[in-house]
């Protein structure tokens, strides 16, 4: 037995499979200020609901296991929630967090910002010591120093370290010693080296990801043996594993290690369920659109996997403009967020014209429509208004929507704008489609993808009620929103391996090429990979391993991705082959080849996995239970290509069958989501189960 949780801003979503094959879902929401208790509340409705269909059994304690996705880390950076941190670097160094690369996103902004270091400048500290490039100890470390730091942190109460000496990627002894004399006069405090958790060239990134891993450290501790300690209260006696940026699961005791990589671990199990659903709905390619309460998630899905990236950003200054928010060296499912979610807030903006989001309502006090408190009118209120939503369906009837409320959040901001209440909430909805579609074209656009070309498979909670608006604006023809939609981040956990991604940096030109020290290498990476799988309880002889490396042309300031040929190091036709893939990769990239300079390695990637879980969705169409009529009823739905509300059949999806057309317009209610489907478009169940939209 499974049971996976996704904590999102809003809400938390939960899929659970039983040992007879029954997928259950579940939705509560979140709780912010301290997000195990939303975790714990629906570990427990779902248990009392699989305890009910096994009454009369004897003992109800079993095994399962747990599969956790979290915003804990996100939330703590982009909120500055984290611990009180401090930073030691080589003397002299001290202000690298606020010097950065000396690049600027912006050649011409004289009033240029950047986020504030997760650190304070008085926080920040040098250690006198100096290992060179080449492994030569030009100074000693100071002992002493050292220890009179660790002295000072004490004093100044702090909670957690990041450690970023110079060449540490690669002689990282001087960084071990460090801990060691931190251990002796600050036991308490945690210590994250970067040598540990970013052994990688360039050291401003470097220091960068091990001051997040550092920020949030602590806190992941505690968020990690509160839940461990709750559940095994609880009677569940399983494994906890956690969700990384690069899709792939890990044990507790790595996510807590360097809870950096889970940063965009929420995202990353959407993109890996869409990847799935895409491959049974025979689409190698798709654009993935995840809505939920928050946030918005969109990842180009190229030939059935989502593209990783080496590094991300986050907590950028200016949206969408690299290099104005804080670097790290993780791997992370390649995608665009933005913050436009069923909880993103509408006001009347400085030029007096309406405006939606970054700010959003989350799960406290939500949107008015919750009747949570919240006073101010957001995409959800707007869907609400618009007939998109039914406030008596919302969440198959368990959550019930305050309408009133949400007409008069609306009605107030219609004044301020001087515009109808219909008007402001139309503009609302489609000015949130017009920015996701904005950023899919980009996103589509800078991969080198016409987006028109693509289906888009839309979920997440809010993702089904804006796909049809979304892919109007973008041309598409083709809409999946596949079944649990509103909790397919969670549904994606339940499928996804073990794999641990780690990485590390040995500059080597091909032409000075050492086999023997490639295998060294190699071997090492291996170890601590097949360390991490074995702990999630896999076999041994069920892991594999897979190798890509950093390469650039000697002189070049930046790398591509080329996956490593499956040959022996020592043979000839190794060379070959690399620098044949090297050259294409970089063709493919550039549009040119670059001819009479030697190449280069800068940094060695190894993914250690176990095998990957078949989903199926069949528990789910249990929903249904006895053949009904699909047709729910009726209600008044907005539609601007017909300018005005018309009455609109509604259906349940569960209650449709395979093949059996749907005209627009239609709203199709999923338990945990709604697609809208305007006039222009018709639909039909496939063998899935999924709703396959086709717009005119």
């Amino acid at each position: 037995m499974k049971l996976a949780f996704d904590t999102g801003g809003t809400f938390t979503d939960f899929a659970m499979t039983d040992d007879d094959g029954t997928i259950l879902l579940h939705k509560v929401l979140s709780t912010p200020d301290a997000p195990a208790r939303a975790v714990l509340q629906g570990v427990d409705e779902l248990l009392a609901k699989v305890r009910a269909n096994h009454a009369g059994r004897a003992d109800t304690r079993g095994t399962l296991q747990i599969l956790g996705a979290t915003t804990v880390v996100t939330n703590a950076v982009l909120e500055r929630r984290g611990v009180n941190t401090a930073f030691i670097t080589t003397d002299g160094f001290q202000d690298m967090l606020r010097i950065r690369t000396e690049g600027r996103y912006d050649l011409y902004d004289l009033r240029i910002q950047y986020p504030e270091p997760l650190v304070s400048r008085e926080l920040c500290f040098g250690v006198v010591e100096r290992i060179a490039a080449d492994g030569t100890v030009i100074t000693a470390l100071d002992v002493e120093g050292v220890r009179a730091i660790g002295r000072t942190l004490v004093e100044r109460k702090v909670d957690s370290v990041a450690v970023c000496l110079l060449h540490a990627y690669k002689y990282a002894q001087h960084e071990r010693r460090v801990a060691e004399l931190l251990a002796e006069v600050a036991p308490k405090i945690s210590v994250s080296l970067s040598s540990t958790v970013c052994p990688e060239v360039r050291e401003y990134d470097r220091a960068s990801t091990t001051v997040a891993n550092a920020y949030t450290r602590p806190m992941m501790v505690g968020h990690v043996s509160h839940l461990e300690r709750e559940l095994s209260q609880r009677g569940i006696d399983g494994q906890l594993l956690w969700m990384t940026s690069s899709g792939g699961v890990v044990p507790s005791s790595a996510a807590s290690r360097t809870p950096v990589r889970l940063i965009e671990s929420g995202p990353a199990a959407g993109a890996v369920a869409a990847a799935d659903y895409a491959r049974r709905a025979g689409e190698p390619s798709v654009l993935s659109f995840d809505m939920g309460g928050t946030t918005a998630k969109l990842c180009l899905i190229p030939n059935g996997q989502p593209m990783v990236a080496n590094e991300l950003e986050v907590a950028r200054h200016a949206r969408f403009r690299k290099g104005s928010g804080f670097p790290l060296k993780i791997q992370s499912i390649h995608m665009i967020e933005i913050g436009a979610g069923g909880g993103s807030i509408a006001a009347r903006n400085r030029l007096g014209l309406l405006g939606v989001g970054p700010r959003s309502a989350a799960a406290a006090p939500g949107p008015a429509c919750y009747g949570r408190g919240g006073t101010e009118p957001t995409v959800t209120d707007a869907d609400l208004l618009l007939g998109y939503l039914d406030e008596k369906s919302f969440l198959g009837g368990d959550f019930a929507l305050d309408r009133p409320a949400a007409e008069a959040a609306m009605a107030r901001l219609a004044k301020e704008l001087d515009i109808t209440p219909q008007r402001c909430a139309w503009g609302i909805h489609d000015m949130v489609n017009e920015s996701m579609a904005e950023a899919a074209s980009m996103q589509a656009t800078d991969s080198g993808v016409d987006p028109r070309a693509l289906p888009l498979i839309a979920f997440g909670g809010a993702g089904p009620v804006h796909a049809y608006g979304v892919a109007r604006k973008l041309g598409i023809r083709k809409v999946i929103c596949p079944l649990g939609a509103g909790v397919t981040s969670a549904i994606g956990l339940l499928g996804a391996p073990v794999a641990a991604d780690l990485s590390t940096s040995l500059p080597m030109r091909l032409s000075a090429w050492d086999p023997k020290a490639v295998d060294a290498l190699k071997a090492a990476l291996q170890a601590q990979g097949r360390e991490v799988v074995l702990a999630s309880q896999v076999p041994a002889d069920r892991i594999s391993f897979s190798y890509t490396v950093d390469m650039r042309h000697v002189g070049q300031g930046y790398e591509i991705s080329v996956p490593l040929p499956e040959l022996d190091p020592a043979d000839p036709a190794f060379l070959k082959e690399l620098l044949a893939r090297f050259h294409a990769n970089y063709v493919a990239l550039y549009g040119r080849a670059v001819a009479g300079t030697d190449a280069e390695v800068i940094t060695w990637r190894i993914r250690a996995s176990g095998p990957k879980h078949e989903v199926s969705l069949a528990g789910l169409r249990g929903e249904a239970g006895a053949v009904r009529d699909p047709r729910k009823g009726t209600r008044p739905v907005f539609f601007s290509e017909l300018g005005k509300y018309a009455l609109t059949p509604v259906y349940d999806q569960y209650a449709l069958l395979p093949g059996v057309p749907v005209v627009g317009p239609a709203i199709i209610e999923q338990r945990e989501s709604t697609v809208v489907m305007g006039p222009n478009a018709s639909a039909s169940l496939d063998a899935e189960h999924n709703l396959i939209m086709l717009l005119s």
